[in-house]
């Protein structure tokens, strides 16, 4: 079955597994991402495939690895402005 029907098989179930393993590898490893601060991230898996600051580039190269579809996402620098939130 193709891709629609295993995200269709997730939701029966209750759970979406779509980019599961991505996000977790998100969550895990805050220290990687501290580094990549201000640059574009693909993973596939667990597994970090390209980065960098200009994401058409860091995309092409993902592509050239072999991953059709990237998940790619930016990872924001620190706020060097020293600020308080309060929530009302």
């Amino acid at each position: 079955m193709g891709r629609a029907g295993a995200v269709r098989k997730g939701r029966e179930t209750g759970r979406c597994t779509h980019r599961q393993r991505e996000l977790e590898w998100r969550r895990t490893h805050l220290d990687v991402l501290r580094r990549l601060a201000g640059q574009w991230v693909v993973l596939e898996g667990e597994e970090l495939i390209a980065h960098g600051r200009d994401a058409v580039r860091v995309v092409a190269r993902a592509r050239r690895k072999g991953v059709a579809v990237p998940f790619v996402f930016f990872v924001e620098p620190p706020d060097p402005t020293p600020t308080a939130q309060i929530g009302l």
